[in-house]
């Protein structure tokens, strides 16, 4: 009857999983690729000056837009896998946390990158942005730490989940194909 939240064995489903995979999808989607698109949207409508980010100025103008884009996703991959290294044991809740604060940054700075093209007036300033998401990091996995520590939920290991979710899929692909014979 479908898949309850926490087995026998104590651990929780492969739910919670696929929750935090759609947030580092979503994650990544805003930060590394939203962003990065609006920025060069943005610089071609109205001039690298436009741009808020000094770093992201030097890269363009010194190496072009297609190596701001490849150095943004790297980077973007970077930051948003860094906890896997950095944490020495399971923190579902600080990760979410983590991953949020980037999906709000990334929405944002599409956000301002849009505004600033049109040629409008800013929501925010690029630094409130930037404050914004260090505060955001800072007090939502500080939050994530206390229900982690709190709930101590006894997460699955990723590959076991995306394993078992491409067995699924592989068996229903199968069954539908003997299906029609």
């Amino acid at each position: 009857m479908g898949e309850s939240l926490k087995s026998i064995s104590g651990f929780y489903s492969c739910w919670y999983n696929r929750l935090q995979g759609v947030l580092y999808l979503l994650a990544f989607l805003a930060f590394g690729i939203g962003d990065t698109i609006t920025s060069i949207w943005m610089i071609e409508q109205r001039g690298i000056v436009r741009e808020g980010n000094f770093f992201v100025q030097y890269v363009i103008i010194n190496y072009g837009a297609s190596e701001f884009i490849w150095i943004k996703i790297l980077v973007t991959i970077v930051l948003l896998f860094m906890p896997f290294f950095i944490l020495k044991e399971a923190a579902y809740w600080i990760l979410n946390g983590y991953l949020f604060s980037f999906i709000v940054a990334g929405i944002l700075g599409m956000i301002l990158n849009i505004q600033a093209s049109r040629n409008e007036q800013l929501l925010l300033s690029p630094e409130q942005v930037i404050f914004l998401f260090i505060g955001l990091v800072l007090i939502l996995t500080n939050v994530g730490e206390e229900i982690d520590k709190r709930t101590n939920p006894k997460i699955r290991p990723n590959i076991v989940c995306l394993l078992n979710d491409v067995s699924t899929i592989l068996v229903t692909i199968i069954n539908t194909f003997k299906k029609r014979e």
